[in-house]
């Protein structure tokens, strides 16, 4: 399979100044591995519906980039033509400014569709980073894993989009990006995600990885079995019986 390039330039090392209130969020979520992810097999990657890419250095996430400029254009774009239709109410203030906003909106929205930068949402694994995508025409940020900040969504007044992964830009206004990798909630996802970038410890369970198991495995074997670099609440064995044990006499863990 032809591997893309994954490795991007760092343009973030921190958060700056409001480095410490983001560490302190109420809804920030740390990454620990609390949960055993479900299994990433060979079917999920096949259908491309979370990631395009997945192998033992990097995951590419199939990052739906025009959703947004389509969904926004098309509501401001069916608000435009139900104006438009001939009626014998008179416009009053109110409809003139509606209509004026979803005029602008649909022009918005069919600007940003063709000048957007490219977005991506990236996993590099064996360089510890981590690739999300600016705020509308701002370029991609891209920082060391262990730097970036997460939290969860709180969705709607009825938890509607509530509980789901988000990664803190680090540029100015600190915006959110949804961050998810599948999974039921913020924990399976940071849990899956964390666990994939803590290089010291196997793949992540699942099929989709087991290509790539023995070598991995040899890798961290020559470099004497480190210890994990992130903490976990579970259990995160080696693909066999023996490789256990070589892990345990030799990493001591």
């Amino acid at each position: 399979m032809e591997v893309e390039d994954y490795k991007r330039k760092i343009t973030h090392t921190d958060y700056g100044k409001g480095e410490t209130g983001l560490q302190q969020y109420a809804h920030g979520v740390d990454k620990v591995i609390t949960k055993k992810p479900k299994p990433f097999t060979l079917g999920d990657l096949a259908g491309k519906k979370v990631f395009l890419q997945a192998n033992l250095d990097c995951l590419i996430f199939n990052f739906p980039s025009k959703v947004a400029p389509h969904i926004g254009g098309g509501v401001a774009l069916a608000m435009i033509i139900m104006f438009l239709i001939p009626s014998d109410e008179e416009w009053t203030l109110m409809p003139i400014i509606i209509f004026s906003i979803s005029c602008i909106a649909f022009v918005f929205f069919a600007v940003y569709l063709f000048t957007m930068p490219k977005k991506e949402q990236i996993l590099n694994r064996k360089d510890g980073l981590i690739t999300f995508t600016g705020f509308y025409w701002q370029p991609n940020v891209t920082m060391a894993f262990t730097n970036a900040i997460f939290s969860y969504s709180t969705g709607g007044e009825d938890a509607t989009g509530a509980f789901m992964l988000q990664v803190i830009r680090p540029t100015k206004g600190y915006t959110f990006e949804l961050f998810g990798a599948g999974g039921g909630d913020c924990y399976d996802d940071i849990s899956f995600i964390t666990w994939y970038m803590d290089k010291n410890r196997p793949l992540p369970p699942g099929d989709a990885f087991d290509e790539y198991r023995l070598q991995d495995f040899e890798r961290r074997k020559a470099e004497g079995f480190p210890r994990p670099l992130y903490p976990s609440n579970i259990p995160t064995p080696e693909a066999t019986i023996g490789q256990q044990k070589e892990r345990e006499k030799i990493g001591g863990w």
